[in-house]
């Protein structure tokens, strides 16, 4: 939320964001080709983050990174990145609630803030999907036991342990088949992702939020060849609507009103207001509030129709009273029964395009998605908005 002018609610122990940016978000690449690593994705917003509010390594005082695929070693990974960028004095920690990792980095290193622990951290958010593939880091996932309750896959309030285990995909198949989301309607909402995305890079909007590095330049070649540096966006969505289902042979779901699966890290400098006024320095937005909620896991795609009123609440807003909504576009069906269900105007949710065009590097998407909240507000001159996704084995979470 942007803060107004001599606002009677603020603290000195407000978390206010000081800085944001973002690398480009780029579809996986396959071997033999190169891709990015994961030290490399991560040095280059830690690094871009401090140089923003010219921050000398030493004010921070911890790093949260929010990671999924990259298992035990994304401790270590984390560990080198911040002793390359920030030195061995600065500590870090990485942290996995699914889809809404980098989320949680950023409500953690807010939380640390209010409470007086620390003035200054960083929360960021990570994947490499090129490398840490879903079915190396995930396997064949924990046994459970198919008798342990109510395990028909027709019951999708199902609360059986055998739920847990269903497929991303079907959980998609799923919603839609449970709130009657039409194919027709899901290709719709993808085009317009798409669409949202296209515009919003030709007209420089994003430009703000990535590093300034090459190859991650607004000024790259591969501006003027029409082509975008958030590699998935489609000019050209004719073919949405021929692609066959990816899931079921009866489904809705495809892959053009699918998430892509992405390489990206994200970064968001936080700071209490008492050290961001002694400094000077410009705050983009305040931090008001965080929810989690649990919801059945063989729909869990509906978690920010209950996640988000739940933040509201503790912030003691109504959905109508936000300016701009960042949902994230895990699959067609599942945002569009949110954006319905909770009667959010189409003009205020994902203004800039979703997932669904930009990619989904899962570690990295609440934290992207603040970035690109934050920026926009600043952009329209400040406002309330609110980040959220749904969150796999039957979560939402939301922040205002």
């Amino acid at each position: 939320m942007m803060p107004a002018p001599n606002d009677p609610n603020e603290s000195q122990n407000d978390a206010v964001i000081v800085s944001v940016c973002r690398t480009p978000l780029t579809r996986r690449v396959k071997p033999p080709s190169p891709s990015p690593t994961s030290e490399t994705l991560l040095t280059s917003v830690i690094s871009s983050s401090i140089s923003r509010c010219n921050l000398p390594p030493s004010s921070i005082q911890d790093v949260c990174i929010g990671n999924v695929l990259g298992g035990s070693a994304a401790a270590v990974t984390a560990r080198v990145a911040v002793i390359k960028t920030l030195g061995y004095k600065v500590p870090v920690r990485t942290t996995n609630r699914q889809c809404a990792s980098g989320l949680q980095a950023v409500s953690d290193v807010a939380c640390l803030i209010r409470s007086g622990q620390i003035e200054c951290g960083l929360a960021v958010g990570y994947e490499c999907m090129s490398t840490n593939t879903m079915e190396n880091s995930f396997g064949d996932g924990p046994d459970v036991e198919e008798d342990d309750g109510d395990d028909d896959e027709a019951n999708f309030e199902s609360e059986s342990l055998d739920a847990i285990m269903t497929p991303m995909g079907q959980t998609s198949e799923n919603v839609a088949a449970k709130f009657d989301i039409s194919r027709e309607e899901q290709d719709a909402f993808s085009v317009s992702s798409h669409r949202k995305a296209a515009a919003a890079w030709d007209e420089r909007r994003f430009d703000y939020e990535l590093i300034p590095s090459s190859p991650f330049s607004p000024n790259n070649p591969l501006r003027k060849k029409g082509s975008f540096p958030d590699n998935g966006i489609r000019r050209d969505t004719s073919r949405i609507r021929t692609l066959p289902p990816a899931f079921s042979s009866t489904g809705t779901t495809t892959a053009g009103n699918s998430s892509q699966i992405t390489d990206g890290a994200a970064c968001v400098c936080l700071m209490s207001r008492r050290m961001a006024e002694s400094k000077n320095l410009p705050i983009l937005a305040a931090f008001v509030s965080y929810a989690v909620t649990g919801v059945p896991p063989r729909i869990m795609g509906i978690g920010p129709a209950t996640a988000i009123p739940a933040a509201l609440k503790v912030a003691g807003k109504e959905v109508s009273d936000v300016d701009l909504f960042e949902i994230n576009e895990a699959f067609a069906s599942q945002a569009k029964y949110c954006v319905d269900f909770l009667k959010i105007p189409e003009e205020k949710v994902n203004v800039n395009g979703g997932a669904i065009a930009m990619g989904h590097p899962l570690g990295c998407t609440g934290a992207r998605l603040v970035v690109t909240l934050v920026a926009e507000l600043g952009r329209r001159g400040g406002g309330l908005g609110v980040v959220s996704m749904c969150v796999g084995t039957g979560m939402g979470a939301a922040c205002v």
